[in-house]
């Protein structure tokens, strides 16, 4: 689970400066704390204007630190051409391109990204692509006291922006007693941001404030005193992103649940597994198991039909068509003929295996970096997964959202297949197919670029409502069973289990207590150090940590289960005794 890179938050008219400068240092704040810093530099080199910004920040999440740095020149000829070349890197290999726009041919701008197909994008009238176009309609707005309404284009993310801002007066920063304060919107993709800015007539933009997630964020010149905070927030950007759920020992396997939006909500679509109700209340679902013509369904293997066409392409995110594909295809040891389902199953569980180092330090990598350096957290999985899903056939897209995953319901990336008539939710940083029920969709992408990955809508769309569980998913207790909704039943001969405040424990004489809950399919990290068991008699699978005195028992149907304060003798005994359905989907 994951928030934005923020970085298009600095891309939307650079606040860069006239000819007559050559270079200023800009500092950026998140939340009060100083996370990163900008740089921008006007030269003339030759006959040729250039235009440099750099970007850099350094951002903790979940106490693993990310470091970003986005990198952008402009240049202009005498004869009025315009090229740019950019860079922007969230992980060990750079997302880059160039691009061109020629007064011979005004209304196009020509995009080449590096590892992507070529395209030339409408220039909507009066966009503005030379950065010193936007800072003299500044200057002249702040002096004349004049509204401001600019469109500009961000190269990183391959998306316009717009800027709309009016006038509130005089409003001296020390240094700068001729600033003039203006406050309004910047339209970043579908993200909408309020923002305060303050001009100087004479030297441009001075100071830059907006917020994310209720976070303040201000990038200003570094002579000016750093922003004074008076309540400095409790939590970080992502750990804001974070809410708590009551316990439900089977979340993971419910088939459906209802859940209770409090606060502002932000339209979300609707399917099959998402279903709005009375009151902003949302039932959601797990997909159904495809039927036997889905299941039947082969991958596309020639011209793919027009409505799929974009979710069978390759992007500068997904470039399944080189050569690296080949070898993780090969590893895979597909035979032939299957269908698309089971190719996706296969891909699921193969992507989830293949990244061994599940962590948080990737702000976001390409599926041909993660063919290179198996590592990342949920969008590492889902860009992969889609690569692979398209290279074999399978029209895939990804899906952002929220997803609850034990106590906890965070920002989360998964995928989407296409069978017959419906899209099918599958995540392979979970390995589950379908995908559990507890996820909420903000809105899917085909990863044409990286504004389609609307990050920071998620996290803005997040930050104004609180999620309830309505209702309780009834769990019943006879004896030494207990069941549950979904096919859930679990016994234990001479076994007791208990059920309070949601934590669900099993004891047996002399032993335990133990408690349960389903998880999801631990990884290579987790396991670290665990001991692979089998019971003497069933033979069924399982994994116990010395240190911790965990227990995870792999059940029929991709189901795990997870006991706590578990000896290794007891672990034994468990693999062999504890009963559970073999025939659940």
């Amino acid at each position: 689970m994951r928030a934005s890179s923020l970085f298009v938050l600095a891309l939307t008219g650079l606040p860069l400066l006239g000819q007559g400068a050559t270079t200023h240092i800009f500092r950026q704040w998140l939340g009060g704390q100083e996370v990163g810093g900008q740089v921008l530099e006007t030269k003339r080199v030759g006959s040729t204007w250039e235009v440099h910004f750099r970007e850099w920040m350094v951002l903790s999440r979940l106490g693993q630190e990310i470091r970003q740095e986005v990198v952008q020149t402009a240049r202009r000829s005498p004869e009025g051409g315009l090229s740019f070349t950019w860079r922007v890197q969230l992980s060990s290999e750079p997302f880059e391109g160039t691009a061109s726009w020629s007064p011979a041919e005004p209304s196009v701008l020509a995009l080449h990204p590096a590892h992507g197909v070529a395209a030339r994008r409408e220039v909507p009238a009066g966009a503005i692509l030379w950065p010193e176009e936007l800072e003299t309609q500044q200057k002249e707005a702040a002096r004349l006291g004049r509204p401001i309404q600019a469109t500009t284009f961000s190269f990183p993310f391959q998306q316009w922006n717009t800027r709309d801002l009016v006038p509130r007066g005089p409003a001296p920063l020390p240094g700068y007693p001729d600033a003039v304060r203006f406050t309004g919107q910047e339209h970043e993709g579908p993200l909408t941001l309020p923002v305060e800015i303050w001009i100087s007539p004479t030297l441009g933009e001075l100071r830059h404030r907006t917020e994310l997630s209720g976070l303040e964020i201000i990038t200003q010149r570094s002579d000016l005193p750093p922003p004074t905070q008076t309540n400095a927030p409790s939590k970080g950007l992502f750990e804001r992103t974070l809410q708590k759920l009551p316990p439900q020992p089977f979340q993971p396997w419910l088939p459906s649940l209802i859940l209770r939006a409090e606060g502002a909500l932000s339209a979300l679509p609707e399917d099959a597994q998402q279903v709005r109700l009375a009151g902003d209340r949302w039932q959601l679902r797990r997909a159904t198991p495809p039927t036997a013509a889905e299941a039947a369904q082969p991958p596309i293997l020639g011209n793919p039909p027009q409505d799929l066409a974009r979710y069978l392409a390759p992007s500068p995110l997904v470039q399944f068509q080189d050569p690296a594909f080949d070898g993780l295809v090969r590893r895979m040891a597909l035979p032939p003929g299957l269908s698309r389902w089971e190719l996706a199953r296969r891909v699921n569980t193969f992507v989830f295996e293949w990244i061994t180092e599940k962590d948080f330090t990737v702000g976001f990598a390409s599926a041909l970096e993660v063919c290179h350096q198996p590592r990342g957290d949920c969008t590492e999985h889902a860009v992969l997964a889609v690569a692979l899903l398209r290279r074999l056939g399978v029209p895939a897209r990804g899906v952002t959202g929220w997803v609850g995953l034990g106590e906890l319901l965070g920002l989360h990336f998964w995928v989407e297949i296409r069978l017959l008539d419906r899209w099918v939710p599958i995540d392979p940083t979970f390995d589950q197919a379908p995908a559990s029920a507890l996820r909420i969709k903000l809105g899917h992408t085909d990863l044409a670029d990286m504004g389609s990955v609307l990050w920071d809508s998620a996290a803005t769309a997040f930050s104004g409502v609180q999620w309830r569980p309505e209702g309780k998913e009834a769990l019943m207790i006879r004896g030494d069973q207990v069941s549950g909704p979904g096919d859930i039943r679990l016994r234990l001969p001479g076994g007791r289990w208990s059920l309070q405040r949601g934590v669900l424990s099993l004891h047996r004489p002399q032993a335990g207590p133990w408690r349960v809950q389903a998880v999801i399919r631990p990884g290579e990290t987790l396991l670290k150090g665990a001991h692979r068991l089998a019971g003497a008699h069933t033979l069924r699978q399982g994994w116990w940590q010395p240190g911790s005195r965990y227990l995870w028992i792999e059940l029929s149907g991709g189901r795990w289960l997870q006991l706590e304060g578990v000896s290794e003798v007891e672990a034994f005994e468990l693999l062999d005794q504890l009963m559970a359905p073999t025939n659940s989907s």
